[in-house]
């Protein structure tokens, strides 16, 4: 599913941005780094418990749903753009795509990125910390829930402004290190 990934600057970010030869990354590479993933059958009767049970899992208490699209997100070109400069928080990220396409994009351990492609019914967990960005594909248009431990808390802090002085950060990388 995920992939290591080859320069995505702004002008292609929505594309796969393979390397060739492509370079899978495995469920170790991400659980090296914190990263998870798993499924949720939308389609399934049972969706509710396979929510209910990632809710407990990670000890969340608030949802909430974002719908990432041009026609309906006001300023869409720079809030895309906002989510694709490389950050951090605080708290972990938990994202459940109900509909679309998109990419997060994870740094390893050497510092490349991971590309994990999202589509419907898939669960990615970002623990706190780490550095990331997300992108919708070329349709631009993408439904996730997100998962909360309290209410919302939006604090980004870029790579290249204030990231690497977060105690969070450093709290990650003596995590990962083991």
């Amino acid at each position: 599913m995920a992939y290591f990934m080859a320069d995505a600057t702004k002008e292609n970010c929505q594309n796969e941005c393979r390397l060739s030869p492509n370079k899978e990354a495995t469920e170790e590479d991400l659980k090296r780094i914190g990263v998870e993933c798993t499924k949720v059958n939308f389609d399934d009767a049972n969706v509710q418990e396979d929510l209910d049970r990632l809710i407990k899992k990670y000890d969340m208490n608030y949802h909430d749903e974002v719908h990432i699209c041009r026609s309906t997100m006001p300023n869409f070109d720079e809030k895309l753009s906002i989510f694709f400069e490389e950050h951090l928080h605080d708290d972990a990220e938990l994202r459940v795509i109900k509909q679309g396409v998109g990419y997060f994009d994870v740094r390893a351990k050497d510092e490349n990125w991971i590309r994990i492609p999202v589509r419907r019914g898939d669960f990615v967990f970002l623990p706190a910390g780490i550095y990331h960005r997300f992108t919708t594909d070329r349709s631009e248009d993408v439904v996730a829930l997100r998962l909360f431990r309290n209410n919302p808390k939006w604090t980004a802090f870029n790579r290249n402004a204030d990231g690497d002085e977060q105690p969070i950060r450093k709290q990650y990388l003596d995590d990962i290190a083991a």
